[in-house]
């Protein structure tokens, strides 16, 4: 089972996480499953098969439009680290509070998506794709993607 799977199944159950990009670290519970980048390589990161660039900000996009519209919580909103914008409960739709995904697992899916996306290597900054400071989606414009948080100085 990769670590994103693995990581998924326990937020799911209500477990805690954290993300932090520039330290390319991940913390699930109290476990700390990457740590500077270094991981169980036995686990694998993730299942995704990414064949280009526009793949990969495709499958971002999807994941963002997830979160953005997730059904928020108490818990969620007291996060302090939030590197995404989603809508405020009562922006959304009577259908999305009914079939929405919890925020935090939406979130942990978007934050692990991306930082294990650069540690494999999926997610290589490009100034010609992304732009030179941070990408901005052309169809979701709330989704920003600091270069920073892809690449370590």
């Amino acid at each position: 089972m990769s670590i994103f799977q693995k990581g998924l199944e326990q937020v799911e159950k209500g477990e805690r996480f954290y993300i932090n990009f520039e330290q390319r670290t991940m913390k699930v519970g109290q476990a700390k499953v990457i740590d500077n980048g270094e991981y169980d390589i036995s686990q694998g990161l993730y299942d995704e098969k990414i064949d280009s660039p526009l793949t990969l900000m495709d499958r971002i996009r999807e994941l963002y439009i997830k979160y953005k519209l997730s059904l928020p919580s108490e818990r969620s909103d007291k996060k302090r680290r939030k590197y995404f914008k989603a809508l405020p409960i009562d922006e959304l739709t009577d259908e999305q509070l009914i079939y929405g995904t919890r925020r935090e697992v939406a979130q942990y899916m978007l934050e692990t998506f991306i930082l294990c996306a650069v540690l494999n290597g999926d997610f290589v900054w490009d100034d010609k794709i992304h732009g030179k400071w941070f990408y901005q989606d052309k169809l979701e414009q709330d989704l920003v993607i600091l270069k920073n948080w892809i690449e370590k100085d």
